[in-house]
């Protein structure tokens, strides 16, 4: 890598960093793993740096893929989901942490019942704000095949004991992009 190239590597990790790290610790439902897993994005990253024409993207594909790949090796065993870890500052109770904390629990024990790839669509869909389309590129599926995987997922999510009236959909549609605390 250049200089020139080097220093657009560096403003690429400077702007997106802290995007990407919280993206790769909900992944992983652990900040360290989720440290690891970001730290190895970056040096795929930069070994193809050259030949990547959309740094975002190529990021999030390899996070998937190690994400993935690091479930098969433990056999499939999904982690425990830590949500505070990915967003320090997040409430879904708007600002009453008695209520976020009591909902947390639930709704971290109905995330680790998901698949990994309902996981991933979800993560990608609802907490990174990213369209059907984006999402569908981002992993190399259908947007049909995102559109029904959230939806299988958001009701499972729904059914499950403890957070049932937690989500609401809005919009109009039967899939929004957006999900607000009820």
């Amino acid at each position: 890598m250049d200089r020139k190239q080097e220093r657009a590597f560096e403003k690429f990790v400077a702007e997106s960093g802290d995007d990407l790290l919280r993206l790769a610790t909900l992944l992983m439902s652990d900040r360290g793993l989720g440290e690891d897993v970001y730290q190895e994005t970056l040096h795929r990253l930069a070994a193809r740096w050259s030949r990547v024409d959309s740094p975002r993207a190529y990021c999030r594909q390899v996070m998937h893929n190690i994400v993935i790949d690091q479930l098969r090796v433990r056999g499939r065993q999904v982690p425990e989901i830590r949500l505070a870890d990915a967003y320090d500052n997040s409430d879904p109770r708007d600002g009453d942490p008695a209520a976020a904390a009591e909902l947390r629990p639930a709704l971290l024990a109905a995330l680790r019942t998901l698949t990994p790839q309902q996981r991933t669509i979800v993560v990608l869909r609802y907490f990174d704000d990213r369209s059907e389309n984006d999402v569908a590129e981002l992993l190399g599926v259908s947007p049909g095949t995102v559109k029904s995987t959230a939806s299988r997922a958001m009701a499972h999510l729904r059914a499950q004991p403890g957070i049932s009236g937690l989500f609401a959909m809005t919009g109009t549609g039967p899939m929004t992009r957006k999900v607000r605390y009820a």
